[in-house]
């Protein structure tokens, strides 16, 4: 129907306009004639709706690196080697030799050389066979595109064709059409195709002698094929350096270098590089031909550095890995290597490493301390608690099975404690920081949401390597989050280009398609986070990496994932992100795997090589990030009683301004040996001191741990007053927990409890039974009946603490 409405909207078009030139004409002959040109054109515009040119036919779909160097190539869907071919991409000799050799008035004719057709028909007549054609380049791509059988029909048809050809594309386009479909035997056709299949170079590299070879070898493509027959190549060869040579077509010189040129018998390989990379553009991006965002310098260097390091950890029982490296400026991947080795199919190297889901270990703790920074809850210099820690049920431990007490909120992320980064999820939300998560477009953390907990923290999830990188990109574009940059001509707007205002005023106004950018974080914590985790005085950072003296700033956190199958490291500056990921794709652990020790040597040697000049030295610094005194005790602001201060970095009207107030006045006696409460307070002999207030929970693990702390002495044992402030805590059992005991086995639910300094002994009861007195931070057991059981815990002073649990047996 739609074919139809066309024509008739052509034919009316042309009616009209012809209508009013027969009008205007007076003379009788030439209305006539206006007539039969208009009955003429209607008919050509009918016949070229009815019946249009063939489809064009499918490429090869040709991936190039960023600078135009072939990467690989794939088949068409028809199995040929069929590269588009451009004016631009082929040897000016080259082109030349064929219009002389084909076609020397192709720029003159209108797609058919009356001519030519002429003298080959007289010819053919005389000769009573076929002794020359007329075909130009015009009508033989017609044949290209159409093959039929050579009859006088079909050649009327190609004629037919040719002019229709012309009507709808200009020169140039024809001349391209024709370079990419030209036969050279087998599979192969193009002139790009047969260039790198016969020769291992593109069409703009070629020799004189290479030239004229591929302006012969479609005359009968089959016979003279340089891997198959080349010395009757090497006859037609020099058979049309002759006729150049009499045409004047080229130099006699450069006829003559071309004439002692050898014709060799070669057929290469079509080249296959970042294999990975191509195959996953060549699925997720359309066109035949796609320039990429890849450096194919960087990206052997980063593949050979990757093969190396394999070969010195497999003794560890490491036998794969994937690096991924971008571009910060435009957030382009520049390297990208799915595996040590496409080609090792002992160690599954076919895997593409960077896009399989894997446990992440402790890499989302950089995004988890950026988001609570950005919440009020922290600043570097805050603290902490790494203490055993009951999360409902879950207690997690540091991979050391260490515990560090109270520390800084930057030691606590720089040195990848777990008890602190679950303790601030857990006081941010779980809910909250998984959205992020999926802003960020963590699929695998979309997939587990409805699963995930505590745990996602410490690599209780799973995530792709390119999608955790691109999550650190955020932090290299002051918070930005920008789409991972596959393809060389995509430029996006980015936030070293715009303040956070400007970039907020585009996303509001609808411009996003252009900036390609959401706010993932504040350009003041991404800043901190860089500087946190840039420090050198940690734990994961290796002493005896050879060429390190070259390695620039960068900031860089690990990851170990459970059973020790994974092994992160991922590191940023202002010129590059770069992730690692080192283990086995059939998941087999090894005891040497840990991201410090075998991941952070990779990335640095990874830095040292691409990033051996850094453009930029550091980020600079937001301008609401400022500086202030802090307590060294608590990283609040300082209270009267903090004795010590250090410099903080806080972000104004965000990061809390709670005081400190860790220090609490205590009435003792002369010699500090017995506290007093306001009940037995005597009227002389005593004085006000400062103790620091922990939580009893912290407390008793800090005297557990024999970490030196002033605590106030024990109260007045003459004191029969009712003492304020908070009593004892009970850490285990939790609240209205359910266990699930195996009848007839000696399992035990432990008792314990946390006080203040002060308190010495506690004292337990279970269904209002006495059970057992101990010191605060003692572990006792107890067997439990089935059902609900109530226990409560009193301190010396009558401080009382309860907790119900209940009981299945099974």
């Amino acid at each position: 129907m739609d074919i139809i409405k066309s024509i008739l909207q052509k034919i009316k078009t042309a009616i009209k306009y012809i209508t009013k030139s027969i009008t205007k004409a007076a003379a009788p002959r030439l209305r006539r004639a206006l007539y039969s040109v208009s009955i003429i054109l209607i008919i050509i515009i009918a016949l070229d709706t009815f019946f249009p040119l063939p489809e064009a036919k499918d490429y090869s779909k040709v991936i190039y690196d960023s600078e135009g160097q072939l990467l690989t190539a794939y088949l068409s869907k028809d199995e040929k080697w069929r590269m588009q071919t451009h004016l631009k991409d082929v040897s000016p000799d080259l082109v030349k030799a064929i219009l002389e050799k084909e076609d020397s008035w192709f720029y003159w004719h209108p797609g058919v050389n009356p001519y030519s057709i002429v003298r080959a028909l007289f010819q053919n007549i005389i000769k009573q066979k076929r002794v020359s054609g007329a075909s130009t380049i015009t009508m033989q791509t017609a044949r290209m595109l159409q093959p039929k059988e050579r009859t006088y029909l079909n050649k009327l048809i190609e004629i037919l064709r040719a002019i229709q050809l012309e009507v709808h594309y200009s020169k140039k386009e024809i001349l391209e059409l024709y370079l990419s479909l030209l036969p050279y035997g087998g599979n192969i056709e193009g002139i790009k195709s047969a260039s790198y299949i016969y020769f291992g170079r593109s069409p703009d590299k070629l020799s004189l002698s290479q030239s004229i070879i591929l302006a012969v070898i479609p005359n009968d493509p089959n016979d003279l094929r340089p891997d198959k027959n080349p010395k009757e190549l090497l006859k037609e060869r020099n058979k049309w350096i002759k006729i150049f040579l009499e045409r004047k077509a080229f130099s006699r010189s450069e006829l003559k270098d071309s004439f002692e040129e050898p014709v060799y018998s070669n057929r290469f390989l079509i080249r296959s590089e970042a294999s990975h990379f191509c195959r996953f553009v060549a699925k997720n991006f359309q066109g035949s031909e796609i320039k990429t965002s890849l450096k194919l310098s960087v990206q052997q260097s980063s593949e050979k550095l990757l093969s190396d390091y394999i070969e010195r950890v497999r003794s560890k029982g490491i036998f794969n890995g994937a690096v991924i490296i971008v571009d910060n400026k435009t957030n382009s991947i520049v390297a990208y290597c799915g595996s040590q080795g496409f080609q090792d199919s002992l160690s599954s190297g076919q895997v593409n490493g960077i896009t399989a889901l894997r446990s992440p270990g402790s890499t989302l703790k950089p995004a988890l301390y950026a988001m609570a920074i950005d919440e009020g809850l922290i600043t570097p210099s805050m603290r902490l608690y790494d203490i055993p820690t009951d999360f409902g049920g879950y207690e997690p431990e540091n991979f050391d099975l260490k515990f560090r007490g109270i520390v800084t909120a930057k030691y606590a992320l720089v040195n990848s404690l777990n008890i602190p980064a679950v303790g601030l999820l857990e006081q941010l939300g779980p809910d909250k920081f998984i959205s992020l998560l999926i802003r960020a477009g963590l699929s695998g953390i979309l997939k587990e949401k409805k699963s995930l907990g505590l745990s996602l923290i410490l690599g209780g999830c799973s995530v792709r390597l390119d999608e955790l990188v691109r999550l650190y990109t955020a932090f290299a574009h002051s918070g930005l989050l920008y789409p991972l940059n596959y393809i060389h001509s995509v430029n996006y707007i980015h936030a070293d280009n715009l303040s956070a205002e400007a970039v907020n005023q585009l996303q509001e106004s609808g411009k996003s398609d252009k900036i390609k950018a959401q706010r993932l974080f504040s350009p003041a914590s991404s800043y901190l986070i860089a500087t946190m985790l840039s420090t050198n005085q940690r734990q994961d950072f290796p002493t005896d990496l050879p060429g390190t003296t070259f390695l620039p700033q960068i900031a860089w956190k690990t990851g170990t994932s459970f059973g020790r199958r994974d092994a992160w490291a991922v590191g940023f500056n202002p010129d590059y992100t770069i992730g690692v990921w080192l283990g086995n794709f059939d998941s087999r652990g090894s005891s040497d795997l840990s991201g410090s020790a075998i991941a952070v040597p990779l990335l640095f040697e990874l830095f040292s090589a691409a990033d051996y000049k850094p453009k930029k030295l550091w980020f600079d610094r937001p301008s609401d990030l400022e500086e202030r005194d802090v307590c060294s005790e608590t990283g609040l602001l300082p209270g009267e009683n903090c004795k010590n201060v250090v410099r903080d970095y806080y972000i104004k009207n965000v990061s809390p301004n709670l005081k400190c107030d860790l220090y609490k006045p205590v009435y003792v006696n002369k010699s500090e040996t017995i506290q007093y409460c306001t009940e037995c307070l005597p009227d002389s002999g005593y004085k006000k001191v400062f103790y620091p207030s922990y939580r009893p929970e912290v407390a008793v693990w800090l005297a557990k741990n024999n970490v030196e702390f002033k605590s106030p002495p024990p109260h007045n044992s003459l004191c029969f007053g009712k003492r304020s402030g908070e009593g004892p805590k009970i850490v285990s059992p939790l609240e209205n927990y359910e266990y699930y005991i195996e009848q007839n086995t000696s399992q035990q639910i432990m008792l314990m409890a946390a006080s203040d300094p002060s308190v010495k002994q506690i004292y337990w009861y279970i269904d209002n039974k006495f059970y057992k007195s101990s010191s605060p931070g003692d572990k006792l057991f107890f067997r439990p009946s089935k059902g609900k059981t109530k226990i409560v815990c009193l301190d010396e002073s009558g401080r009382k603490a309860s907790v119900s649990i209940s009981v299945n047996l099974y």
